[in-house]
């Protein structure tokens, strides 16, 4: 069941936060669009001025605010509880399922005791195209077998297939000095808002058919904040499993990694600024060849690479006016910037978008 380590493919370059540069494989917008989205008719035309080649932050933009007090001091009392599982579970979003995954838990938890790798929110992405490269990407990295939910709708398939999965690890695997014991302990980790409370919920709903929630579900990181106590989640064998407050990495290795965690809305948005994720949303779409945002939102045909041009258009086309307070001139009608960079992001947010996996250049080698 468990796939075997081949050798690791091509990779692609990528920019670090620090200067620094990864031995990646360059990609061109017109090669990235022509490998990836197909024939297209909302190619940009021969004027269009060319697209950025990586995305800049402000250099006062701090992501030390991403890793609260709270996530480092759970991380401790989530090592602490280590002795007593028998099982981890690590639950990952499929959006961006190469990139947002947190390096720190796969090694410190991952690697201590039997492991599965829980892909949930695959109703986000295109199953039928990532799938097959995903899997294949993992399996080169020697991880075992993926398990794909979608915790949302409680698909009760996917629930069963990872309850299997889960009895074959626990019986297949050492107990670490918890022979006499005879129920079984899982712990759920993960970043934030990927989807671990509504794991738990779901595997105790279709397993012991209990409707009512054990632990706490949100739409927004955040809402689990310390190691919860134990949920019951099957009763043959007795299993109890834990849930844990996600953590993200300290440091992130680079931009497109951390904007993508803020595109995905994994991080507190009183952490981020929304209107650098829509730049990066801009950014991100014009790279890989994906022009649709002109007609979602309604705009000339023609892409723009400016942020600051797209939202003023924006307003423009959708009256998106506010009344401000301008000193010594009273209230004054200003273009809803806030509003018209909410509209942009709820393309990819609310599933709207021709393609929503965000690592796509990363799987290249394997698409």
């Amino acid at each position: 069941m468990w796939s075997t380590v081949r050798c690791v493919g091509k990779r692609i370059m990528e920019r670090s936060i620090d200067g620094s540069t990864k031995y990646m494989r360059p990609l061109s917008t017109s090669s990235v669009h022509s490998s990836m989205e197909g024939p297209s008719n909302d190619l940009p035309s021969s004027s269009t001025p060319p697209f950025r080649e990586s995305f800049e932050l402000p250099s006062s933009f701090d992501f030390r605010v991403w890793f609260p007090m709270h996530m480092s001091v759970q991380l401790k009392a989530m090592e602490g509880k280590l002795r007593s599982v028998d099982l981890i579970i690590e639950v990952h979003d499929a959006r961006i399922p190469i990139s947002g995954r947190n390096p720190l838990l796969a090694r410190q938890f991952s690697a201590a005791r039997p492991h599965i790798l829980v892909m949930n929110k695959m109703d986000l992405i295109d199953m039928n195209k990532y799938r097959r490269p995903i899997e294949e990407y993992y399996a080169d990295n020697g991880d075992p077998k993926i398990v794909w939910t979608d915790c949302k709708r409680r698909l009760s398939k996917a629930i069963v297939d990872l309850r299997g999965c889960m009895i074959e690890a626990l019986r297949s695997e050492p107990r670490f000095n918890r022979t006499v014991k005879t129920e079984y302990q899982v712990m759920v980790i993960g970043i934030p808002n990927v989807g671990k409370s509504s794991l738990i919920n779901s595997l105790r709903s279709t397993n012991l058919g209990i409707k009512k929630s054990a632990v706490t579900e949100g739409a927004r990181p955040g809402v689990t904040v310390r190691v919860q106590n134990r949920v019951r989640i099957l009763d043959r064998p007795p299993i109890y499993i834990l849930d844990t407050p996600g953590v993200l990495p300290p440091r992130h290795k680079s931009v497109d990694e951390a904007m993508k965690l803020a595109l995905c809305d994994l991080v507190l948005e009183s952490a981020t600024e929304p209107r650098i994720v829509a730049d990066y949303l801009l950014y991100w779409m014009n790279r890989t060849g994906d022009f649709s945002y002109t007609h979602l939102l309604g705009l000339p045909r023609e892409p723009v690479d400016n942020i600051d041009v797209l939202l003023k258009k924006v307003c423009a086309i959708h009256e998106l006016r506010v009344k401000r307070f301008i000193p010594g001139e009273g209230y004054q009608e200003r273009w809803d910037m806030d509003k018209a960079v909410r509209m942009f992001i709820a393309l990819f947010r609310g599933d709207k978008l021709r393609d929503h996996c965000l690592d796509k250049e990363l799987l290249l080698p394997y698409l």
